[in-house]
């Protein structure tokens, strides 16, 4: 096993594309600028550095630019080597990042170890717990966040990210004369959600019961609207604080 970690961190060391993924961050600020009114809340919550796992909601095939647009970290990404809901000229961009592609439906270990990799390395991986873009509300997760949370044993920011305009940029532009509103709101550090153990398999019930955790804490940062099934459980957590 350690001679795996080894060879898995020297194959993705942290933080790596850093010429690259300036350039294409800086092109990002310019256009989110020049496109949306791009607004963000709670950057008081970011942790100075990693290990760290970034989570979010994934209603919009723009909203994967959140972290990007938000943060300030060298980020890792993981994301469907498929991407079927995405424009075919924005398929590109994951390429251009040298994210670290799954595909849905089997084992990926090679994501899997990629991410290990990273995060031992304290860097910070931004993953989409539901894997797939939808309309709102939040949906089921699958495994692939809640697995790495608890064998890896990391914090966990969630950061949710919503349009008052259903991502209309264009459209918005032309018949409201101004830019598109989207929100990113970040919410506070939780976890560990286990302490960590790359030589344990987490069983169903725990992956399950980790990414309901995880969903709820996204539900916290989307207006009501977008909660979903997770609606009462982040009501009554705020009601709480």
């Amino acid at each position: 096993m350690s001679r795996i970690k080894a060879e898995y961190r020297q194959k993705y060391p942290y933080p790596r594309h850093q010429l690259r993924r300036g350039i294409l961050r800086a092109g990002i600020a310019l256009l989110a600028g020049a496109l949306l009114n791009f607004t963000v809340e709670g950057k008081e919550n970011l942790p100075k550095d990693g290990p760290l796992l970034i989570v979010g909601n994934h209603f919009h095939f723009l909203d994967t630019i959140a972290p990007i647009h938000a943060t300030k970290y060298p980020l890792e990404f993981i994301n469907d080597a498929v991407m079927p809901m995405a424009p075919g000229p924005m398929r590109f961009i994951p390429s251009l990042w040298r994210t670290l592609k799954i595909l849905q439906g089997t084992a990926n270990l090679e994501a899997m170890r990629a991410s290990e990799a990273i995060l031992a390395q304290n860097g910070v991986l931004a993953i989409f717990p539901e894997g797939h873009v939808h309309k709102p509300p939040l949906g089921k997760p699958l495994t692939g966040a809640a697995f790495l949370a608890l064998r890896l044993g990391v914090p966990i920011v969630p950061i949710g990210t919503f349009s008052e305009d259903d991502w209309d940029i264009f459209g918005t532009i032309r018949r409201k004369k101004r830019r598109a509103r989207i929100h990113s709101r970040i919410g506070k550090v939780f976890g560990p959600l286990a302490t960590g153990d790359t030589s344990k398999i987490p069983g169903r019930e725990d992956v399950q019961r980790a990414g309901h955790e995880i969903m709820e804490h996204i539900a916290r940062v989307l207006p009501e609207h977008a909660r979903g099934p997770y609606l009462q459980e982040a009501e009554a957590s705020l009601e709480s604080c």
